[in-house]
């Protein structure tokens, strides 16, 4: 279980929290996921440019 989905369920001082905020959890968790994965494809893609601009400098 990961973070966000903890802190929801702990979140009424030790009991479990509602569905609805476990289903908020989850969402948020996903979203997050998403933004990450997201970041990582475009870092990656930044960095094939980078290598090959690097590339035809050095005249390879």
């Amino acid at each position: 279980m990961n973070r966000t989905v903890q802190h929801a369920m702990n979140r009424t001082n030790g009991v479990r929290a509602t569905g609805g905020a476990r289903y908020v959890a989850h969402t948020h968790a996903a979203t997050v996921a998403r933004k990450m994965v997201g970041l990582a494809i475009v870092t990656s893609g930044l960095a094939v440019i980078a290598a090959q601009v690097l590339q035809h400098a050095f005249g390879g």
